[in-house]
């Protein structure tokens, strides 16, 4: 009967492990499938928008091409004219409509207006250096195209824009008089290399994910790292490449093809995905790379199969092994290599449990938004937040962007971190007398010696592109600042930093927006605005990002109108911080573990005797030792909740408790269960149930 019984459990377990074997299979199947969809569609759409907005241009080329071929304008109808077109197309950062020298009067040598919408003003090219001499730098935009016809001109640095940019020329013709058929001048459609970048990011990319796009010579045209936009050929960072794969996509990449690869970024270990293709209109490359966990959402679902896969696979396994002995009374050796498995699938369940929380991400509260790294996600904010004041009948916000590079960082104590760096922020040119400039760090510590914030430079920069001139003020900090953190799932837990930063009056009506531009990657892995020399002791640092929380005050601190105070958008650079399990395991597990040896030690040495005394004083000494190291524990990790480290304490204190009883019992009284093999059954259940209180807890703080 109880071989049937065991054979029928055995059934239902094995029924059970290749149904969640199956269901796991099908459900990674399903994810990865799902993350080449995501991947392809974003990559159409992209291939899509693009293509559009160039064959736009080129269209619009062609038009002002034929008109100004076949018509005589004045100025005012020129100036007019390009900037009609340049504002029909909303990626175009402006037209430029240059003539040949005295091609447009006997008077004037050159004349080359460019309408920049960005500004909203008119540059004359002709008044900063000759465009018409094919020997000069930066006049490939114009020469190239008077003397090749129309084409798309590979990245340039503009003298007068002081930008790279991308620009598709077409020449126009006299069309009548002695001069009929020669080129009188060219059509420019340009923008800078941002309008490549703006499309790219309008997309879902994920935290980390980026773009690219090539001329079809392989220079860069748009790329997260600046520095490489038009001085950088992608066969060069192929040649470099030392992964295999990616090296192919790159070399796919240049040949024009079409396709995706799957690899482990070795900054990282993470597995990452790069798309590329072609543009139709001009044969122009284009590249996506995203995480393949950031487009596979979050892992609990994933993560709770694996769990449950192996906990029906340790509990088969066992079946199998009771099958196996098949006896009614298992012998000595049979009990020990029950116990030991047992005590080894435990181990290897808590394990497991405790790997996928450890490597798993954190829980980003529902206050807070989304990682801000790149300008859409900020523009989306933004736009929210204009149109939250415009419904209160606010003043419009101004954006002052604001960024902070970290050099120093160290805890104090549990909640306090020290914290030493620079912030800078750039204030328009007409703004500064109006406004109180700086910032505050309203989470500094309430001490006297807790902050120190000095300006250390201050200087007023021209705009780029026609963009306005600003005030970069930069200055140096330290401060102790105050941190939230919930160490409830010690050590698993991710400590995550957040730093405030808010304007000094909310009457200035500012908001704060991450000087994304000054840095050279935004993707939190690359963890901008942090030196890579800062170490947190007994922590990897895992990323930086900047995020919003949008913050209410029951108090309108005596300004007479709490509007002010209603729903402020508070900026934070955040550095998210995962633990070292070595340096906790070491300090902590290692005498937990030599108490329960030492007590197993006691416990097989024990025999049948009248003396109790050296038993209870052999386990107040693991007490003592124990709760030593319990309160070593409570003195680092200063909480008022339960932390998951002390559960090991409590099930090692009912272990002793446990073990002084029947070590007590077995020596004084006489009990079959105790006495039957000297007391082997406890002895073989010590340890497996120790895990097994271990595991359940594991499972109830994880799963």
């Amino acid at each position: 009967m109880v071989k049937k019984i065991l054979y029928a459990i055995a059934v239902i377990l094995f029924v059970a492990l290749v149904y969640h074997a199956y269901e796991l299979y099908s459900f990674t199947q399903e994810r990865n499938q799902i993350v080449q969809e995501k991947g392809l569609t974003t990559m159409t759409t992209l291939k899509e928008q693009v293509d559009a907005v160039l064959t736009s241009i080129v269209d619009e080329g062609k038009r002002l091409a034929a008109d100004f071929g076949a018509n005589e304008y004045t100025k005012e109808e020129i100036e007019k004219i390009i900037k009609e077109s340049s504002l029909k197309i909303p990626e175009l950062q402006g037209i430029t409509a240059c003539y040949q020298p005295f091609g447009f009067s006997e008077e004037q040598r050159l004349y080359c207006p460019y309408y920049n919408k960005g500004s909203s003003d008119y540059i004359f090219v002709g008044e900063s250096y000759d465009y018409t001499d094919a020997n000069a730098e930066g006049t490939s935009w114009y020469t190239g195209v008077r003397d090749n016809g129309a084409k798309w001109v590979e990245p340039y640095y503009a003298n007068a824009a002081k930008d790279w940019y991308i620009d598709y020329g077409i020449p126009f013709h006299y069309t009548s008089g002695p001069k009929k058929g020669q080129v009188r001048g060219t059509i420019t459609m340009s923008f800078v290399t941002s309008g490549f970048k703006s499309l790219i990011l309008s997309l879902s990319l994920g935290k980390t994910g980026y773009g690219l796009i090539t001329s079809q010579e392989g220079t860069y045209l748009s790329h997260p790292v600046n520095d490489y936009i038009g001085t950088t050929n992608l066969k060069s960072i192929s040649d470099a490449e030392e992964n295999t794969i990616l090296k192919s996509a790159y070399e796919g990449l240049l040949k024009g093809e079409s396709g995706n690869v799957e690899f482990t970024a070795d900054d990282n270990n993470d597995t990452e995905l790069f798309f590329y293709d072609k543009i139709p209109s001009n044969g122009w490359g284009i590249g996506l790379a995203f995480s393949k966990n950031e487009l596979l959402g979050s892992k609990a679902a994933l993560n709770h199969r694996y769990i449950k896969l192996a906990l029906f696979f340790s509990a088969f396994l066992l079946m199998i092994i009771a099958i196996y002995f098949n006896k009614d009374h298992l012998d000595r050796q049979e009990i020990w290599q029950l116990s030991a498995l047992a005590t080894f699938l435990l181990i290897f369940n808590i394990l497991l449990v405790g790997y996928l929380e450890h490597t798993g991400s954190r829980r980003i509260n529902a206050e807070e938004s989304p990682p801000i790294a790149d300008v859409s996600s900020l523009g989306s904010f933004i736009n929210q937040q204009e149109t939250r004041r415009e419904e209160l009948k606010l003043p419009k916000s101004t954006a002052i962007p604001t960024g902070i590079f970290v050099q120093r960082m160290a805890f104090e104590n549990s909640y306090n971190l020290n914290i030493g760096g620079t912030v800078w922020q750039k204030y328009p040119v007409e703004l500064v007398e109006k406004v109180e400039e700086g910032f505050r760090f309203p989470q500094t510590s309430p001490f006297a010696e807790a902050s120190f914030v000095e300006e250390i430079y201050r200087k007023k920069v021209k705009g780029i592109a026609g963009s306005p001139d600003y005030l970069l003020i930069g200055w140096d900090f330290r401060v102790t600042l105050q941190q939230y953190l919930n160490y409830e799932n010690f050590p698993f837990d991710k400590r995550h930093i957040s730093m405030d930063i808010v304007p000094i009056s909310n009457e200035d009506h500012l908001i704060f927006t991450p000087d994304l531009e000054s840095y050279e990657f935004t993707n939190p892995t690359k963890k901008p605005g942090l030196n890579q020399n800062v170490k947190v002791s007994g922590n990897n640092i895992m990323k930086s990002y900047f995020n919003y929380s949008v913050e209410s005050y029951d108090t309108d601190f005596g300004f007479g109108s709490k509007t002010l105070f209603e729903e402020v958008p508070v900026l934070h650079y955040n550095v998210d911080l995962r633990r070292i399990l070595l340096n906790t395991f070491v300090t902590y597990l290692i005498p937990i573990f030599v108490v329960l040896i030492m007590m197993y030690i006691l416990l097989i040495a024990c025999s049948k005797t009248e003396e109790r005394q050296g038993i209870i004083e052999g386990m107040a000494a693991f007490f003592f030792v124990l709760i030593f190291s319990h309160i070593d524990l409570r003195k680092e990790i200063i909480t008022a909740d339960l932390i998951y480290m002390e559960y090991f304490y409590f099930v090692t204190y009912l272990m002793i408790i446990l073990t002084t009883w029947n070590l007590i019992t077995y020596a004084k009284s006489k009990a079959a269960i105790f006495d039957f093999n000297e007391n082997q059954i406890f002895k073989a259940v010590y340890f497996p149930f120790f895990f097994l209180c271990l595991l359940v807890i594991t499972l109830a703080k994880f799963y």
